[in-house]
């Protein structure tokens, strides 16, 4: 099971940089500044094209709209940061590793993306096409935390009173970009701080004991 979901996830990626067209990165690159800066709904195609050195009909061309320029940066964010870190992690079907990792990806997801989970928070519930572009990320984080769960019951390595379902229930909550708002944005916790007690606090809900404090 890991090695076919290890594999479809670098044939996506590979087959996505086969496919990209020049130009599409700076447009992209260029509107998240502006998201940044004036906000999703403030922003518009004229200036993304402005900001990106584009003529218009040339960012139109490339993406047709914002929503799927929102839906191409979540693409970047998932082929540059998750992808990777999550084949790294399934190497070997370490417990350790695969909780360590799924830590690792909970902060470099926000550290590095937090501007894209905060317009799909705050823009999301107005635009229909942003709403299934949220849905699609939460739906990729769902299948990568709940391979993970999966492949720690298939090893043997959850806590006896734990199966996957609920294993997959634990990370869902613990990783997620609310608690980092809590406790990195709101409590001011550094991105190191966060990591590590994540992984910790993983480990210590879904492994046996032994198990949990061997990679402390």
């Amino acid at each position: 099971m890991l090695t076919s979901a290890v594999k479809s996830l670098r044939r996506q990626r590979v087959e996505r940089e086969k496919r990209e067209p020049p130009g599409r990165p700076a447009i992209a690159a260029a509107a998240r500044r502006l998201f940044v800066e004036r906000g999703y709904a403030r922003t518009t195609i004229e200036a993304i094209a402005r900001k990106a050195g584009y003529a218009v009909p040339t960012v139109y061309f490339h993406f047709g709209s914002k929503a799927a320029i929102v839906g191409y940066l979540m693409e970047q964010m998932e082929a540059e940061e998750i992808v990777p870190e999550f084949q790294k992690s399934l190497q070997g079907a370490d417990p350790i590793r695969m909780l360590e990792g799924t830590a690792h990806i909970a902060r470099l997801s926000c550290e590095r993306w937090w501007d894209l989970v905060v317009l799909l928070r705050s823009s999301g519930r107005n635009d229909p096409a942003l709403t299934k572009a949220t849905k699609r990320l939460e739906d990729g984080r769902l299948y990568g935390l709940s391979t993970v769960a999966a492949a720690l019951a298939l090893g043997g390595h959850l806590r006896s009173d734990l199966d996957a379902r609920r294993a997959t229930d634990i990370l869902w909550t613990l990783s997620s970009e609310d608690t980092y708002q809590r406790l990195v944005v709101e409590r001011g916790w550094t991105h190191d701080e966060f990591e590590i007690w994540l992984a910790h606090v993983v480990k210590r809900e879904l492994l046996p004991h032994e198990s949990s404090t061997s990679g402390l």
